[in-house]
């Protein structure tokens, strides 16, 4: 038997293979059983010798900011997390090796239907934007949200979060998250010292940065091109400097032009990392840049409602993060940020 033949053989064997339903009739904790836990039927042979012990945690596993799969962001959302502790949810998110993970538990606060739980490879997060609409697809996905529900309501680290539902038949077609309203802080002024930080000619950067928080505080940066976009590249050293000459906290960077292009969007942007995988789409920072955009004259205001972020194309992962700026004499009322997502696949993984 050669490869092909083995894989095809391998393939057909496990399209059998299903997950229990989802039981959410006790807030959606029953773990599923998988080969070698105490409660499933022992394996025999090659299978039970390689069978990990454990129980099994099922997950939903979706791309988000888009509508079609192997582009957006990557995220897992574990939908029956009982019996789960902190280092447990931060081991398996680990484990995904994806940005984020969500774990979905029963609701802790009044007034909220879920608590949603975040976890970054590193540690938890109390807020972020492409694992809060995920989670909600999940639960759509997994017949927890229904047709008939126009809202839900999230409990997350900075509170509860609403997050509005709009359907499609049977289908959730998009989902908006409602963000803090926005903090302007602190402003990057030597434009040029901030380009040449970022490896692009003075001139690049077309007004002084600034610090902006809906739920997570981002630097946001205007760039003159789509191209100065995808040629910046953070110098640690020089950015330093420039941070501590202006007196600005060291925090995420997102950069994005408001150059036209041969799409849609009214926007192209990127979260500049500094090593490492680059985010394809980052809806905590979609927020703040849009609100950064209405503030200062990139996008008027009675288009505000209507702006769209393009992300993730210099990784190969094109999102499309839509935000929706709401204004009332002057000042910025409330920031939503919204997009769709498509279902990958489901499995469980075991601790």
């Amino acid at each position: 038997m050669n490869r092909r033949e083995w894989g095809l053989t391998t393939f057909a064997g496990l399209t059998g293979v299903a997950l229990p339903p989802l039981d959410f009739a006790r807030g959606g904790t029953e773990p599923v059983e998988v080969p070698g836990s105490a409660s499933a039927p022992a394996l025999s042979g090659v299978e039970g010798q390689n069978a990990a012990a454990g129980r099994g945690y099922r997950y939903i596993h979706l791309d988000v900011f888009t509508d079609r799969r192997i582009t957006g962001n990557q995220l897992l959302v574990f939908v029956q997390p009982a019996g789960l502790d902190a280092d447990a949810m931060q081991a398996l998110t680990r484990e995904s090796n994806y940005s984020e993970c969500t774990f979905v538990w029963p609701p802790e606060q009044a007034g909220t239907d879920h608590r949603v739980r975040i976890f970054g490879r590193t540690a938890e997060m109390p807020f972020a934007g492409h694992p809060t609409i995920g989670t909600a697809f999940a639960l759509a996905h997994a017949g927890v949200l229904k047709p008939s529900m126009a809202k839900t309501v999230f409990g997350l680290g900075v509170g509860p979060t609403n997050i509005d539902l709009e359907w499609k038949g049977s289908q959730l077609a998009f989902a908006w998250m409602t963000q803090l309203k926005p903090t302007f802080g602190k402003t990057i002024d030597d434009v040029n010292a901030l380009a040449a930080a970022i490896g692009l000619e003075s001139g690049a950067v077309v007004k002084p940065a600034q610090e902006v928080h809906t739920g997570s505080t981002f630097l946001i940066v205007p760039l003159a091109t789509r191209k100065a976009v995808d040629a910046a590249v953070q110098d640690r050293v020089k950015m330093d400097a420039v941070f501590a000459a202006a007196g600005v906290q060291r925090r995420g960077m997102y950069v994005f032009s408001t150059e036209r292009g041969q799409d849609d969007v009214t926007a192209y942007s990127r979260l500049l990392g500094t090593g490492g995988i680059e985010d394809p789409a980052t809806g905590s920072a979609a927020g703040p840049a849009g609100a950064f955009a209405v503030k200062h004259g990139f996008v008027p205001p009675d288009r505000g409602e209507s702006i769209v972020l393009l992300q993730g194309v210099l990784v190969r992962r094109p999102s499309r993060i839509h935000v929706k700026v709401a204004s009332a004499s002057g000042e910025i009322s409330s920031v939503k940020v919204g997009g769709t997502s498509v279902v990958v696949g489901e499995g469980s993984m075991s601790v």
